[in-house]
């Protein structure tokens, strides 16, 4: 028996290469070693959403595992058949549900039987997708691909207590069919959401005045509307902010966390240089969902799109993806923007 060898330090060497590692093993069968995970990191080696998702993936493809630790470096894991059926994961702690499903989803959602997942943990979670990203950004889109996936955020949680859960449901796939993602989007209107629970109002306040003036500092003039949600069934105190834009069928999503040392000059700095250089580039594909489609396309019916720019998770996913199926992503110029396409693994 084959197995592959990867080295998690490649690339910008974090958790992406083994979340795309998992997905794409349990589908084709490919057993895999990996070493350095994580390696670089401030806490290398597999955290508590990574281990969670090394064992989900397990358990839905029976895998023989070794080093399925926290904080281990190395993970042996060869995949039998995966099977359909109704699972439930958590996390253990605020770490990030949609981290997990990055693993897990694509698996089941491309089986013939339908599947249900819920997973327990963090929605809101620094450097990882909010479920307001997962299920209104990412979901659609691969269900424009041919996927016939539902999910829903059944409660919120931020990323030390958790408390969060999303839930999922994959049917069989519809007759898949490529994508083209790369008509040129022009200024759209947004909506903000500040989303806190048992948080200062004085900061809370503060966060509101700084994103009026980071939306008046735009120099495109950005229309939006914006509210205060406080979330008060989660028990953590916390903030998020929440931007949504383009249509309502395939929203795009732009988020930050309120984090210990993090502070509210930072946060909205930082999501308003993510949506300036959206909106600057007029693509459809944002940076964040960029990486998210390349799997998801490959076991379609293979697609292209446009975006910003080459991302290091963008990177990590074609890398892996190449690894695995020995299929090249293209990624080419298109003037200042990134033209992405995407082969058909199978068939």
């Amino acid at each position: 028996m084959k197995i592959l060898k990867i080295d998690g330090s490649m690339g910008h060497g974090g958790g992406q290469i083994l979340r795309s590692s998992l997905a794409l093993s349990c589908i084709l069968g490919i057993p895999f070693e990996m070493t350095g995970i994580r390696k670089g990191r401030p806490q290398p080696g597999l955290r508590k959403q990574h281990l969670c998702g090394v064992k989900a993936c397990a358990e839905i493809c029976g895998a023989k595992v070794e080093g399925a630790e926290l904080g281990s470096e190395v993970l042996s894991f060869v995949p039998k058949k995966i099977k359909s059926g109704s699972y439930h994961f958590a996390v253990g702690s605020g770490g990030s549900t949609t981290l997990v499903l990055q693993s897990v989803l694509l698996p089941l959602a491309v089986q013939k039987l339908p599947s249900q997942v819920i997973v327990d943990g963090g929605t809101y979670c620094p450097q990882a997708p909010t479920g307001e990203f997962f299920a209104e950004s990412l979901v659609p889109r691969m269900n424009r691909m041919g996927y016939s996936i539902e999910a829903n955020i059944e409660k919120f949680g931020f990323y030390k207590a958790g408390g969060g859960q999303i839930s999922v449901a994959c049917n069989s796939p519809k007759q898949f069919r490529p994508v083209d993602l790369v008509r040129r989007e022009k200024l759209r209107n947004c909506t903000v959401q500040l989303i806190t629970s048992h948080f200062p109002e004085k900061t809370t306040l503060k966060i509101r005045k700084l994103i009026t003036k980071e939306f008046e500092k735009m120099k495109c003039a950005v229309p939006y509307e914006m509210e205060i949600v406080e979330k008060s069934t989660i028990e953590e105190p916390g903030a998020a902010v929440i931007v949504r834009t383009g249509s309502a069928e395939y929203p795009l999503i732009f988020s930050d966390i309120a984090a210990y040392g993090y502070s509210s000059e930072a946060l909205v700095n930082n999501l308003g240089k993510q949506l300036r250089k959206f909106f600057a580039a007029e693509v459809p594909v944002e940076a964040h969902l960029a990486d998210q489609l390349i799997l998801p396309l490959g076991f379609a019916e293979g697609g292209k799109f446009l975006t910003s720019h080459l991302t290091e998770h963008l990177e990590s996913c074609c890398q892996t993806f190449e690894l695995f199926t020995e299929k090249e992503v293209g990624l080419a110029k298109d003037g200042k923007e990134l033209l992405v396409e995407v082969p058909k693994v199978q068939g």
